[in-house]
């Protein structure tokens, strides 16, 4: 559910949330903000991990100057609700591993210096946000470190998960429960050659 009031550009408040499966893993985004910065969290629908950032304005619209496609944080911001909500084929998200991260990279940048090892940064998770126009493919890597919860938080957390969707299996009983939709396109697919020189992948 989104909310806000978007008249002036960046919203002065806005939150949004998805179910959504990457790679087979079922994640819930959560997005929210104001014209101050952007909140992102996901959250392993099943295991209950959860990985989130806070980025102010400016880091969002630095990223996007190191990737040659300049977007101001509002512009930004109307891109990721966008893919979240996944309304256009021109954006569309992601979530990687470390590991996944720089594989990609690697694809997108064959020639560049190579990079350093990803070990220490096993546990986190990457959002990706990719523009996608004629020629040209962008894609903008927001990184999430893992969030420490005690193993009760986490099964309290999975409890309110599993009543909140029982509760909306009962409210709409009768009608056929919606399908995660998949995040598009899958990793195999984005690294089996369907990179150009055009295409962009800021390191974080």
């Amino acid at each position: 559910m989104a909310s806000g009031d978007s008249s002036a550009g960046v919203t002065v408040g806005f939150s949004k949330t998805a179910r959504r499966t990457f790679h087979d893993v079922p994640y819930l985004l959560a997005v929210s903000g104001d014209c101050e910065g952007l909140c992102i969290e996901v959250e392993h629908a099943e295991e209950g991990q959860k990985w989130r950032s806070r980025f102010p304005a400016r880091f969002i619209e630095e990223i996007t100057q190191r990737t040659g496609n300049a977007k101001k944080f509002d512009i930004f911001v109307r891109m990721l609700l966008s893919a979240l909500a996944q309304e256009s084929d021109a954006v569309y998200l992601d979530v990687l591993t470390a590991r996944d991260l720089e594989m990609l990279r690697r694809h997108a940048n064959p020639q560049g210096p190579p990079t350093t090892s990803t070990s220490g940064q096993s546990d986190k998770r990457y959002l990706i946000l990719t523009y996608r126009v004629e020629f040209d493919k962008v894609h903008y890597p927001l990184p999430l470190p893992l969030e420490v919860r005690s193993e009760v938080d986490t099964l309290r957390a999975q409890l309110a998960r599993a009543r909140a969707e029982l509760s909306e299996a009962r409210a709409t009983s009768g009608t056929s429960p919606s399908v995660a939709s998949h995040g598009k396109p899958p990793l195999a697919g984005a690294l089996g050659g369907g990179f150009g020189p055009d295409e962009r992948l800021v390191a974080v």
